[in-house]
């Protein structure tokens, strides 16, 4: 596993690359603008495609092009080809944005992570000095010191305690 405690990501985005990202994500969201939410009662309603399923629709399709079947108007091989499509094309999406979503999650906690452990550092140092009686020390720690002990971890808070 690497060392966690190095500062692994040192970036920040321009402003207009956090503009740009923003407008292609929103570029996205105009593309799939037919996209639906489900509620939770009709996500449990639906029947799940899976490898089986996939296969059952491909040879129903097979079957649809030599079989005349009386069926309504929004019922046919067309549609139900369309939303095969779709599904496919859709699975190939998330597995690219799931993708994405892990690695910006992933990120967000290791920078995280390394501004809190840093500033944790930089307390405990200040604490250090500020305990050594020199100048200019006990002010800076007594700032921070308020809100480490609001919002500081309970494991930081306790070896400050000890």
């Amino acid at each position: 596993m690497a060392n966690l405690n190095l500062n692994r990501i040192s970036r920040v985005l321009t402003d207009q690359e956090m503009q740009d990202l923003k407008q292609q994500l929103d570029n996205c969201q105009q593309i799939l603008s037919f996209l639906t939410e489900l509620d939770s009662k009709e996500r449990k309603m639906l029947k799940r495609i899976n490898l089986d399923h996939h296969h059952f629709v491909q040879e129903t399709l097979a079957v649809m092009n030599y079989v005349d079947l009386p069926l309504p108007p929004h019922i046919g091989a067309d549609e139900i080809a369309k939303d095969l499509a779709l599904y496919e094309q859709l699975q190939q999406l998330i597995i690219q944005v799931e993708q994405l979503l892990k690695r910006l999650k992933d990120s967000a906690a290791l920078v995280g992570s390394e501004a809190y452990g840093q500033s944790s550092l930089v307390y405990h140092l200040l604490a250090a000095l500020a305990n050594s009686s020199l100048p200019g020390y006990a002010t800076a720690y007594e700032r921070l010191q308020v809100c480490f002990k609001k919002y500081g971890r309970k494991s930081d808070q306790q070896q400050t305690e000890e």
